[in-house]
């Protein structure tokens, strides 16, 4: 039987960052990666997406598509074992994980909007807002549509798919789950909010508050 890695945090960062950092939560068409673009964008920060699978890949100088593979499905890993065969390389959920950890503990000490793939956790004890956007399918699907991206009937099925899978993402990597509120410094519901820049203004203020120290010391 493998041996399962132990996976544990680099030094935990309580120090302050060298800029705000963020990480965004977000349902299939809640609106969080437009939100996220625009934050970073009024906060003068980096928006880390896919930066983040391209420096998980360079680190373990792999395939890109192969860590996506990961990203995308955590437990796909486990029917990789003809890749791993023909390559060589054992690139497994226990060297993604490791390498993941790495890097977004890496970019949290810089700063920056970390979108999505569990940083919420990973930077549970660290100088970050951890945000996390919702919405009910149904809204999401509508909004989605209505925005060119296909009927309403398609948009509900991907919603629903997609928030699935993101959640079994969270689970399986870091045991823990998208819909436990205490994971996260606030979650948004955007069902009734037509503008997003309102929410983008509350964001700026919490997050240059936390950044500031300006929080409850516990």
């Amino acid at each position: 039987m493998a041996e399962v890695a132990t996976v544990t945090h680099e030094e935990p960062t309580t120090r302050k960052p060298k800029q705000p950092v963020v990480t965004i939560s977000r349902d299939y068409g809640s609106g969080g990666d437009i939100i996220a673009t625009r934050l970073a964008q009024r906060l003068s920060i980096p928006l880390y997406d896919e930066t983040v699978l391209k420096e998980i890949a360079v680190r373990l100088n792999d395939d890109p598509a192969i860590v996506k593979l990961l990203d995308e499905g955590f437990g796909k890993a486990k029917d990789m074992w003809l890749y791993r065969l023909f390559s060589g390389k054992d690139v497994g959920p226990d060297a993604y994980r490791d390498t993941l950890i790495k890097v977004v503990m890496s970019l949290g000490r810089m700063g920056g909007i970390l979108v999505g793939r569990g940083a919420h956790v990973i930077l549970t004890d660290a100088c970050a807002l951890r945000v996390r956007i919702t919405g009910s399918p149904e809204v999401c699907a509508r909004r989605m549509a209505a925005s060119g991206h296909g009927s309403f009937s398609e948009q509900l099925a991907k919603a629903k798919e997609i928030d699935h899978q993101r959640g079994k993402f969270v689970w399986e990597v870091f045991h823990s789950r998208l819909s436990d509120s205490s994971a996260f410094d606030i979650n948004i519901n955007t069902d009734r909010m037509g503008d997003f820049e309102d929410v983008v203004d509350m964001l700026m203020g919490m997050a240059k508050a936390i950044h500031s120290g300006r929080v409850l010391a516990l």
